[in-house]
């Protein structure tokens, strides 16, 4: 099934390929440059080939990426306590192409000692970089060469390679350089009803593959300011305590997003981080420690006809007031510079909790915000380093703003997040 399967797609992309190529060549001159026709039919290819499913079973993807699945371990002590001094934690994590540990952040948070178990044996890390707003964090190995000897038996049955020449080239990451090691991130759209596996230590109990289909895409969940950034993928392969950190992989074995959350209410609801998102972070943490963005510092939600409703806008306004209602303002950053202004009065609505009172963005840049894929779309262009103009309005009345985008620093108060204990 996976030969055919995997042949299928690639027909497929060599005859897009080759239909192409023959267009480009009883095309006129003037029509297409040919070289650039050839190297977009190339691309189009190798792109229709990427994200060609594969068809592999359970079985068949834990072979290909179980390896690459670790357990992690870390221990926070707090100085400044007596009683719940000590914080042990554990999770999963998965080894990348360059051979560092992908992870949540909230599985290593504070943590005086960081423990890779990858199967057989395990490794002291060091955490090389994280990202507490969308929580997500990097590790590397402190001792390359006892990695490297681990995966050496864990994905080649044993090498020749000199250990002491590999751990000089692995860039301060885990596999030492040998190739093969690590799980690729998947590249393309997430479809609602594919194929997913999940892989973990769920309960620490051991390495696990449970298998589902993505249930949902673009779910935001209110866990940190910065949450709706990163809207997850919903899938109902089993994730448990313990999960937090591994991959959701596609029918390749590739990484379409790591676990991350549960839903403590409901069945079969785990929430991941997309790769789209994942991968960018990851380069980033690898290559400076850190990730650096804009520091909007305003939280809320798009206005919804109840809550104008509950504002007194009359109807016939109602296409004029739409917009981002702001909930909280951090103080110190661009919207706080700005003026803007949060709300004071909590309502509840259909289990949703409102801030009324604040600001309603109606316009950035020229744009107009009248739904939430244009606000995540204006939010994600914007760096730091950028002016950004606005207009809302207060109290109906129309406002004006104009701000330069400062970096996020790293917030103490947003850390508190994940010192608390999950649900």
């Amino acid at each position: 099934m996976h030969r055919h399967a995997k042949g299928a797609g690639l027909v497929a992309a060599l005859a897009a390929t080759l239909t192409t190529l023959i267009a480009g060549a009883h095309a006129t001159p003037a029509a297409a440059d040919p070289p650039s026709a050839r190297r977009a039919a190339t691309a189009a290819a190798a792109a229709a080939a990427a994200a060609a499913p594969c068809g592999l079973s359970a079985e068949q993807v834990h072979a290909r990426a179980g390896g690459a699945v670790v357990q992690v371990f870390s221990l926070d002590i707090n100085p400044f306590l007596v009683r719940n001094r000590v914080r042990p934690s554990y999770g999963s994590g998965f080894v990348t192409t360059d051979g560092y540990v992908v992870t949540n952040y909230h599985v290593v948070a504070d943590a005086q000692t960081i423990i890779v178990y990858p199967g057989a044996g395990s490794v002291e890390a060091t955490l090389v970089g994280f990202d507490p707003s969308l929580d997500v964090a990097v590790l590397g190995a402190r001792d390359y060469l006892e990695w490297s000897a681990i995966l050496r038996e864990l994905y080649s049955g044993g090498t020749d390679a000199d250990p002491e020449a590999a751990a000089a080239t692995s860039g301060g990451g885990f596999t030492g350089g040998e190739a093969g090691a690590g799980l690729e991130f998947a590249g393309g759209e997430v479809r609602i009803g594919q194929d997913v596996f999940a892989i973990g230590y769920p309960l620490a109990i051991g390495r696990t593959i449970s298998h589902g289909i993505v249930s949902g895409v673009h779910r935001v969940l209110p866990r940190t300011t910065s949450s709706w950034l990163a809207p997850y993928i919903q899938t109902d392969a089993a994730i448990s305590h313990g999960s937090s950190g591994g991959p959701v992989l596609d029918d390749c074995g590739r990484v379409i997003g790591m676990a991350t959350l549960i839903a403590g209410r409901g069945e079969d609801m785990g929430f991941a981080i997309p790769a789209s998102i994942l991968q960018p972070i990851v380069r980033e943490l690898v290559a400076t420690g850190h990730v650096s963005r804009p520091w909007h510092g305003l939280y809320g939600q798009m206005v919804t006809p109840p809550v104008l409703a509950l504002l007194g806008v009359p109807w016939d306004k109602w296409g004029d007031s739409i917009g981002f209602l702001v909930e909280t303002v951090e103080p110190g950053s661009a919207a706080d510079r700005a003026g803007l202004r949060g709300g004071e009065f909590p309502v509840g609505w259909g289990g949703t909790e409102f801030l009324l009172g604040g600001d309603i963005i109606t316009e950035v840049n020229g744009v107009r915000i009248d739904n939430l894929d244009v606000a995540l779309r204006m939010v994600r262009s914007l760096r730091v380093g950028d002016t950004v103009n606005l207009v809302a309005l207060r109290d109906g009345e129309r406002i004006e703003a104009s701000v330069t985008l400062e970096e996020r620093p790293l917030i103490e108060r947003e850390l508190e997040t994940y010192r608390m204990p999950e649900p």
